[in-house]
């Protein structure tokens, strides 16, 4: 018998995982075009796994390979996750398929032919499980050819096995203001221009039909709002232009479910309607409702305000009047919170554009981060701030802002500006996992800012319904002073005379001159146990360190001058200084101390 020698053939495929290659394709296009610093990692993820041979089931198992950490695995997971609830499986093929020339080549050739029809069935029947809900047959068929490295082959749909019903074909259609929704949306109104549209055009046509944001993830996730245009993609509703430079259109069917969509929308009344277009409010109580359906009774501080007279930085002036009805409430943003208002993609601009009706301004805020004004309708110069100010909180930053020591700092400049109503608007990060201090502390230091400062604490879980609640706060303080006379003066406020707001920003600036007790002040709050009230109730009494030096000098012993300031009151005559704070200045301030 003759020995028939040859080369060992190797069937190899030429995209093992294409879905997972797509999707770092689309991170990369995005990291790149953004000039990430992560783009470097994608690319080399990207490289490593078209160099990989074998198929991978899930994002874990891509940890092996280089340029994959930990978020990205999560993210491949994610997006598994939910391309396979929308019935769309990764095939699971078989071994590569390795032939040894040596046999006979007739028995050869028909093994192999065997050998790849069992392939080709088994990953055409992975592929088409239950897809016909969800995909075309023409989607399916791209899909398997980049797949497979054989001859193409027509897919079959599955066939049910008697006495098993066959599910039902599910209709797509993305939730109301989703990413895809606000997609579609945006691709109809373009439609009108019969051009497609660019990634960066079409955002800024699509941000106002969507909750989240197209530009920054949700905490704790690599999605944005943008994701959802490959789902919409592999449906088919979208047709994408290009690779680079890609463009986009709505398909026949992406079309008439955007019409649909848009139809249905009709009757469904926007966030914007139900604030500034509802008649049946009237003159009430402002409730805020918060997130969870709860309501939260904003009431106004009595506690005195105390301020120091070097805050007047202006002649005194004639008070000035606005009647009911000639003027406007406008919600003020300091233009800090923003990235830029140049950036039509802002996520904050974007926020507050969702309401038309909503007037609101952005300038530069010297204390908080939102307040009020009212405005005269003729003179527009003419402006008074109303008595609220909003500072406004991440989780994450407000941890950071305990641990450099600008919470306290913050707190006291909001305190001396003068405003009855401090608003500490908190904002929750993702599942406060990654905030710099444990949740619990925080928690305790907004108990403390709601109990002994007197502020108002009102948390929301992000930053469409931190704009929310702006929104609505703005709507009730415009039917609270509509029917009101409102004083101004270029001055302090007394009673109800309202400061100007020229007057307000000039002096609450943070680096203008202090006075002797307003340094005092700052330096008592640096010491641990000194909150802005306990500082404020011992410069009352003692109101530069020169006159409490000369109170210790008069104390009989270290006894007493430790006690000195113990029993001191403040807020409103509830509480007093303690006599650990007072041990504690009563060691700072005595000389022998130093020696």
């Amino acid at each position: 018998m003759t020995e028939i020698t040859g080369k060992r053939i190797t069937f190899k495929r030429s995209r093992p995982n294409p879905l997972f290659e797509s999707w770092l394709e689309e991170l990369h296009e995005e990291a790149s075009n953004k000039k990430s610093k992560l783009e470097p990692m994608l690319k080399e993820a990207l490289t490593s796994l078209s160099k990989y041979p074998l198929p991978l089931l899930t994002g874990a198992e891509c940890a092996i390979l280089s340029g994959f950490d930990k978020r990205l695995c999560q993210f491949l997971d994610s997006r598994l996750e939910v391309y396979n609830s929308n019935n769309l499986k990764i095939p699971k093929p078989a071994s590569p398929i390795q032939v040894n020339a040596s046999q006979d080549s007739s028995s050869n050739n028909s093994n192999l032919q065997q050998t790849n029809g069992v392939q080709n069935g088994n990953s055409n029947q992975n592929m088409l499980n239950i897809n016909e809900a969800t995909a075309s047959t023409s989607q399916i068929s791209s899909h398997l050819s980049s797949c497979n490295t054989s001859s193409p082959q027509t897919p079959k749909p599955p066939e049910h096995s008697a006495g098993k019903r066959a599910r039902k074909t599910k209709h797509y259609k993305p939730a109301h203001r989703s990413g895809g929704y606000a997609i579609l949306l945006g691709l109809l109104e373009n439609s009108e221009s019969g051009n497609p549209v660019n990634k960066e055009n079409l955002i800024e046509i699509a941000q106002k039909y969507c909750e989240e944001s197209f530009v920054r993830p949700k905490p704790e996730s690599l999605y944005t709002a943008w994701s959802s245009m490959s789902k919409l993609v592999t449906k088919g509703l979208v047709v994408k232009h290009g690779a680079r430079k890609a463009t986009y259109t709505l398909s026949e069917q992406g079309l008439n479910l955007a019409k649909e969509l848009l139809e249905e929308s009709k009757n469904i009344p926007t966030i914007n309607n139900i604030i500034f277009n509802d008649n049946h409010v009237k003159n009430q109580e402002p409730i805020l409702t918060i997130n969870n359906g709860h309501q939260n009774h904003i009431d106004i501080v009595d506690n005195e305000i105390p301020t120091t007279s070097e805050q007047c930085l202006v002649d005194k002036s004639p008070i000035l009047e606005m009647l009911p009805g000639t003027f406007d409430v406008v919600l003020i943003i300091d233009i800090h919170e923003t990235n830029g208002l140049s950036k039509k993609t802002d996520p904050t601009v974007a926020q507050f554009n969702k309401y038309p009706d909503l007037k609101h301004e952005y300038r530069s805020l010297k204390v908080g981060d939102f307040t009020w004004i009212a405005r005269d309708k003729v003179n527009s110069s003419k402006e008074f701030i109303l008595p609220y100010i909003v500072e406004r909180k991440r989780m994450d930053d407000l941890g950071a802002s305990i641990k450099d020591g600008r919470f306290h700092e913050q707190k006291f400049r909001l305190k001396k500006s003068g405003l009855k109503n401090i608003i500490y608007l908190v904002e929750n990060y993702g599942s406060n996992k990654h905030i710099g201090l444990p949740v619990q502390t925080l928690m305790q230091a907004l108990a403390n800012t709601r109990v002994q400062n007197g502020f108002k604490v009102h948390i929301t879980d992000s930053l469409t319904n931190s704009a929310r609640f702006l929104a609505m706060m703005t709507k009730r303080l415009t039917i609270e002073y509509k029917d009101k006379t409102l004083k101004g003066h270029n001055q302090e406020p007394s009673g109800d005379i309202l400061p100007t707001f020229a007057f307000f920003n000039k002096a609450a600036l943070k680096n203008k001159p202090l006075s002797v007790t307003d340094t005092f002040i700052k330096l008592l709050l640096q010491m641990k146990g000194v909150s802005v009230e306990k500082a404020l109730a011992i410069t009352k009494v003692y109101k530069t360190p020169s006159s409490l030096f000369k109170a210790y000098e008069g104390c009989d012993d270290d006894r007493e001058g430790e006690l000195l300031l113990a029993n001191l009151k403040y807020k409103n005559v509830s509480s007093n200084v303690g006599p650990k704070v007072s041990k504690s200045i009563y060691q700072l301030f005595t000389f022998d101390n130093y020696i």
